[in-house]
């Protein structure tokens, strides 16, 4: 039977919390984001924002309807968020984007009103359903289901979270501006130079170029921000991160 708690020790490291202080911190409850890849309402709002001390605080703010995440009401405190999901705080007009930064840490970035209508999703699986559809799975759980579909794994999409449907596909191509959620290079931005496709058994990888600097990383870990310039702003000045402000040059 799985616990409603996490020993703080056990909790997976892109927490970034005191693992000293209490035993126990709340486990995210099974949603559309693996245990190592989110964390809950109640950690963003007792340790990343501290607007409440207590759980019983927390539970008051999402009783009230005080958070939303991707437009929607959320009232459970192990609720898990994760990467690139929005969430606000209408009464105090604040908008959030869950990114990873360059240490490998969730953290929040603040982003306009009108930009919390966005989101950008990474196609990760195609299938071929009855009727012949096709139904693209995104890295968030998301779903759609359409007989004609320009994307493909590896793709991304600009979601629109009010109307519910994709306003544009993002193709990983080369000349492609990226985002990396994942391996030594995760929290940065570069332009794929090419995509390498896999061969026997190992992943499909792709050639990155930063500035002067040119690796190698897998399709996985890119998420693509546009061809020119990005539809999404993710490279602003502040990063928020647990209880302390750390300003980006």
């Amino acid at each position: 039977m799985v616990q409603n708690h996490l020993s703080r020790l056990a909790a997976p490291r892109i927490w970034s919390l005191k693992r000293k202080t209490n035993k126990w911190i709340a486990r995210p409850q099974p949603g559309p984001h693996p245990l190592e890849g989110n964390l809950t309402l109640s950690f963003l709002l007792r340790e990343t924002l501290e607007y409440a001390k207590t759980t019983k605080e927390v539970k008051k703010i999402l009783n009230e309807g005080g958070v939303l995440v991707d437009g929607v009401v959320r009232k459970e405190y192990r609720y898990p968020v994760g990467l690139m999901d929005v969430i606000e705080v209408p009464k105090l007009d604040e908008h959030y984007r869950l990114v990873f930064n360059t240490n490998g840490r969730f953290s929040l970035i603040t982003i306009k009103k009108e930009e919390s209508k966005l989101k950008l999703l990474r196609i990760v699986k195609k299938t071929v359903i009855k009727g012949g559809k096709l139904q693209y799975t995104f890295h968030d759980g998301k779903n759609i289901i359409a007989d004609k579909f320009e994307g493909a794994i590896g793709d991304s999409v600009l979601f629109d979270l009010v109307k519910k449907s994709v306003n544009k596909v993002l193709k990983l191509e080369k000349g492609s501006l990226i985002y990396l959620s994942g391996g030594s290079h995760i929290g940065e931005f570069g332009k794929v130079k090419d995509v390498i496709k896999a061969k026997d058994l190992q992943k499909p990888k792709v050639l990155v170029e930063a500035g002067k600097e040119q690796y190698i990383t897998l399709v996985n870990y890119a998420f693509v921000l546009g061809k020119d310039k990005p539809e999404i702003n993710l490279e602003v000045k502040k990063w928020i991160v647990w209880n302390q402000l750390v300003l980006r040059k």
